[in-house]
């Protein structure tokens, strides 16, 4: 037990440290970045509004949740050498599908009560490994997570396809203890 109140307490902190990141919008990224605009702050943050969906087959009840996500760190090596391999919330699409590994933090809100609360948190390690058009058309991703709901904090193993240009992502995860699935369809913008 008194793992599980320190990786919570851990999960809590970094939540608190990404959302000032995000009310601040100081997002660290790498200089000469193609495609990038000086000052496309204010549509960046307008599409991290834009949650992905879930379900959630937890013990007992189904619960459907909407889920945001942050990516404070990520390292391309599907990329030219001229552009940087790191990246730091606003990552370029290509520096994602091309192949890369990527730690990302979530919130979720559920539509039905979990345990005592509406809320959920995760930390997730991805690797996105490009299989058709050096992954423009199919991606796979496979990871690991730990979501923080419902009093628990069960690791998860992630596997699941990218499509249309890293736009689309199926991801299913899934615990042993307890046995619960996840289905996730995320919208990915930067």
């Amino acid at each position: 037990m008194e793992i599980g109140r320190i990786v919570r307490s851990i999960l809590c902190r970094v939540g608190a440290a990404l959302a000032l990141c995000l009310a601040l919008a100081i997002p660290i990224q790498a200089q000469g970045q193609p495609g990038d605009r000086p000052g496309g702050i204010d549509s960046w943050l307008v599409l991290q509004a834009i949650p992905g969906m879930m379900v959630v087959s937890h013990p007992g009840d189904i619960p459907f949740a909407f889920e945001w996500e942050a990516t404070p760190v990520l390292y391309s090596f599907g990329m030219t050498k001229l552009v940087s391999p790191w990246h730091s919330f606003r990552v370029v699409p290509p520096a994602r599908f091309t192949g890369s590994i990527e730690f990302k933090l979530t919130g979720q809100v559920s539509t039905r009560k979990t345990g005592s609360s509406y809320f959920g948190s995760s930390v997730q390690l991805i690797g996105h490994i490009p299989l058709i058009e050096r992954g423009e058309y199919l991606g796979l991703n496979v990871g690991v997570a730990q979501y923080a709901f419902a009093g628990s904090s069960p690791w998860f193993k992630v596997v699941g396809v990218s499509t249309l240009f890293g736009f689309v992502e199926l991801n299913f995860k899934h615990s042993s203890d307890p046995t619960i699935w996840m289905g996730t369809i995320e919208l990915r913008f930067f």
